[in-house]
């Protein structure tokens, strides 16, 4: 499911948007859901209590809390980068303003269904492309590993260690942020750990064994899950080799 939000304080241009959005994911095969806000404040709520979003369209001239400040929010309060902001506007004079929180596009009023189409085909592009490879910030850069290559991560506070077979490296995250832009090889065994099924040469009901040699916990609340895909990888391995 592609999660797409619109946040625009005009209500017959969210409506004609979402039926675009629709119409255009229909045609693309995508299974697409939108969810509408008008305000600033009510998508700042909702962002703080959980909701996700892969795409958001998101009106600049909103009052009070104005799209760049939720723009600002998602990238510098929840350290999301990977959140793709389409910027819209009647007004062309914010290419500064928007240059730290990265938008996927900057599209003035009126837009066309065109122009969506060719926003929402890029974010999903995009999203696909990060399932290969892994997108990580550190400093003022933007780091791509392939997902192949990466063993585990590891929390460490406000911290990432992130293992792969050239190393390790450093950055600043949240796990959970992270798990769900993995591709499915990938589980998280523990609030401090994710691990690369491809690497798990051992495991057992409280730990896996890495490759490397490495032995983590697996906590309570994740053993069951582990035992399942763990056992849900190894029957596709036998699978593929027969």
């Amino acid at each position: 499911m592609y999660r797409i939000g619109i946040c625009d304080d005009e209500k017959e241009f969210c409506s004609e948007l979402e039926e675009q959005i629709y119409h255009i994911a229909e045609e693309l095969s995508v299974k697409a859901e939108v969810e509408v806000w008008y305000s600033g404040e009510r998508i700042l709520d909702d962002l703080r209590n959980g909701t996700q979003l892969d795409l958001i369209f998101l009106d600049i001239e909103l009052v009070q809390s104005n799209g760049i400040s939720v723009g600002k929010y998602i990238r510098n309060e929840m350290d999301d980068i990977q959140t793709h902001i389409v910027y819209i506007s009647a007004r062309q004079s914010y290419a500064m303003q928007l240059f730290q929180v990265q938008p996927l596009d900057f599209l003035i009023k009126p837009v066309s269904e065109a122009q969506i189409r060719e926003a929402l085909v890029r974010s999903i592009r995009q999203k696909q492309s990060l399932r290969i490879c892994f997108e990580y910030q550190k400093g003022g850069s933007v780091f791509r590993i392939p997902t192949k290559d990466i063993r585990y991560f590891m929390s460490m506070d406000k911290k990432i260690r992130l293992v792969t077979n050239d190393g390790e490296e450093e950055f600043y995250g949240k796990l959970k942020s992270i798990f769900k832009e993995l591709p499915a090889d990938f589980m998280m065994i523990h609030q401090s750990y994710i691990v690369n099924q491809r690497y798990v040469s051992e495991y057992s009901y409280d730990s896996v064994k890495m490759s490397d040699g490495t032995l983590l916990a697996i906590s309570k609340p994740y053993r069951k899950s582990t035992r399942d895909k763990i056992k849900q990888y190894r029957r596709a391995e036998i699978n593929d080799v027969l």
